[in-house]
């Protein structure tokens, strides 16, 4: 696991203790965990991170829900590798990463930051006729 992952998931596991989570934070996690097929974090693969990513997509997580998800999986036992594939990913597509977005910056990893340029509007220009007077 590279330095900064490491770190990383250090920095999650802190968070996670100092959240106390209760049963039902738990049991948030839990249907999340269901939903994607896992019933033991520690044996987690990278497609069970993938999976968990689209759920969190589907649901609208907010970023205190992904962040907490993600540290209760690295106190719970998930692999290194599956943990520095959280923490890379990209879900949004803005180039941070997901530890990025929500141990740095504390935005959405499911969003844009920014919202998309508008498409440009057409301007139109004066035409180049003479502009013709009226008489009578």
């Amino acid at each position: 696991m590279a330095e900064t992952t490491h770190l990383q998931v250090q920095e999650l596991s802190r968070f996670a203790q100092e959240q106390d989570f209760n049963q039902q934070y738990r049991q948030y996690f839990g249907d999340v965990w269901d939903e994607v097929g896992v019933s033991d974090i520690s044996k987690m693969t990278i497609q069970d991170a993938e999976q968990t990513l689209k759920v969190l997509a589907d649901s609208e997580a907010s970023p205190q829900f992904i962040k907490s998800l993600l540290a209760q999986a690295a106190i719970d036992g998930a692999t290194p590798q599956v943990l520095e594939y959280f923490l890379s990913s990209d879900i949004d597509g803005y180039g941070r990463t997901l530890a990025q977005e929500i141990l740095q910056d504390g935005t959405n990893p499911l969003q844009p930051d920014i919202p998309q340029a508008p498409r440009k509007a057409q301007v139109l220009s004066p035409s180049p006729t003479e502009d013709l007077g009226w008489e009578i």
